[in-house]
C-alpha cells in the first residue's frame, strides 16, 4: 500500500511536467495575443476561455481516469448526444425526471463498457468505439434523425435551464462552478484507495491483482464515473445550445484525448494529473482561438490537432524513457 500511495504521489505533485506545459501554455498565450493585438489577454476574454470550455473540462475528466486505468474510453461524444436527446425528449415528465432518465443511459452505457473491457476482456478501443456507434443510432431514432427543441408532447425547456449558461453568482458563470466542483470532486476521488489503485492498474494490473487490489471493480467504476460526467456534460450542452442533437460531441473523443496527452497523462496508463488534464484543455482552447484567428479552414484543424497528439505523446514516451 505504501508504494501505492508513492506512485500516486509522484503522479499527483509531477512540478516538471507541470512547468512544462505551462511555459507552453504561456508561449500560446503570447502567440495569441500577438495575432488579436492584445485583445486575447483581456481578463474578461481568459474567462470566456475557460466558460466556453466548461464541457470539455468535465468530460476531459472522465477520458483521463479511463486513461489512467490503461484504457480509453471512445464513445463519450455519443453519450453527450444521448444525454441531450433524451433530457429534451423526456422533459413533458418534468425536468428531473428527464435528467434522471439521461442520467441512467449514461451509467448503462458505462456499465456496458465496464463489462465488456473487464470480464470479456475485449479492448477498450474496440468496445468503446461500437458502442459509440450505437450510442448515435440511438440517439438518431429517438429524435427522428434530426435535432430535437422540445419534447415528445412539445413542452419547451424551461428558462431556468437555458438562462443557465449566461448567468452566475458574483459575476462567476454557473458553468465555471460547475467545472470547479468536478475538478475538487474528481480530486477527493483520486485521494481515496480506487483512485490510488487506478494508477496501479494502469501502472501494471497484473502486479496490482496480484497485491489484492479489485481491478475489475476499480475499472468498472472509472467507466461508469465516465458516463456521469458525460451524463453533466450533456446538460451543460443543452443549456448552452437549447437543443438535443443526435451528432453532439463528435468532436469529444478526439479533443479529450488531445487534452488528456497534452496535459501530460501516458497512453498507455498509470500516469496523469487533474492540473495537467485542465491545462490541457486550455492549451487546446488557445490553440482553437488562434486557429480561428489566424482563418486555418475547420476541414484542417482536426488534422493540426492530431499532429499535437502525436507530438504530445512522443514528448511523454521521451520523458518516461528518460
Amino acid at each position: 500500500m505504501q508504494a501505492i500511495n508513492r506512485t500516486y504521489r509522484e503522479q499527483s505533485f509531477d512540478t516538471q511536467g507541470v512547468l512544462k506545459i505551462l511555459s507552453i501554455l504561456i508561449g500560446m498565450m503570447v502567440l495569441a495575443a500577438l495575432v488579436s493585438d492584445g485583445v486575447f489577454l483581456q481578463p474578461k476574454n481568459l474567462v470566456n476561455l475557460i466558460y466556453q470550455n466548461a464541457m470539455l473540462i468535465v468530460i476531459a475528466l472522465g477520458q483521463l481516469l479511463v486513461i489512467v486505468t490503461g484504457g480509453i474510453d471512445l464513445s463519450l461524444g455519443a453519450m453527450v448526444a444521448v444525454t441531450s436527446v433524451l433530457l429534451i425528449s423526456f422533459q413533458d415528465y418534468g425536468m428531473g425526471a428527464a435528467i434522471l432518465i439521461s442520467l441512467i443511459a449514461a451509467v448503462a452505457f458505462g456499465m456496458v463498457n465496464g463489462v465488456l473491457v473487464t470480464y470479456a476482456r475485449l479492448p477498450a478501443f474496440v468496445v468503446t468505439l461500437a458502442t459509440s456507434q450505437i450510442g448515435y443510432s440511438i440517439a438518431k431514432v429517438v429524435s427522428g434523425g434530426g435535432a430535437v427543441y422540445t419534447g415528445f408532447a412539445g413542452t419547451e425547456l424551461p428558462t431556468n435551464l437555458t438562462d443557465f449558461y449566461t448567468t452566475g453568482v458574483m459575476g462567476i458563470p454557473y458553468p465555471l462552478i460547475v467545472c470547479l466542483i468536478f475538478l475538487a470532486a474528481m480530486g477527493l476521488y483520486l485521494r481515496t484507495s480506487y483512485g490510488h489503485f487506478s494508477f496501479s492498474i494502469g501502472g501494471n494490473e497484473r502486479a496490482a491483482f496480484l497485491s489484492g487490489i479489485p481491478t475489475r471493480t476499480v475499472k468498472m467504476a472509472v467507466y461508469v464515473i465516465s458516463g456521469i460526467l458525460c451524463c453533466a456534460g450533456g446538460i451543460l450542452f443543452v443549456s448552452r445550445v437549447g437543443m438535443g442533437d443526435p451528432q453532439a460531441g463528435n468532436w469529444l473523443p478526439l479533443d479529450t484525448i488531445a487534452a488528456v496527452s497534452i496535459g501530460g497523462a501516458s497512453l498507455s496508463g498509470g500516469v496523469g494529473t487533474i492540473l495537467g488534464t485542465f491545462i490541457g484543455v486550455v492549451i487546446l482552447a488557445v490553440l482553437n482561438n488562434i486557429m480561428n484567428l489566424l482563418g486555418v479552414p475547420p476541414t484542417v484543424q482536426p488534422a493540426i490537432k492530431g499532429v499535437v497528439i502525436l507530438l504530445a505523446v512522443y514528448l511523454n514516451s521521451a520523458r518516461k524513457q528518460n
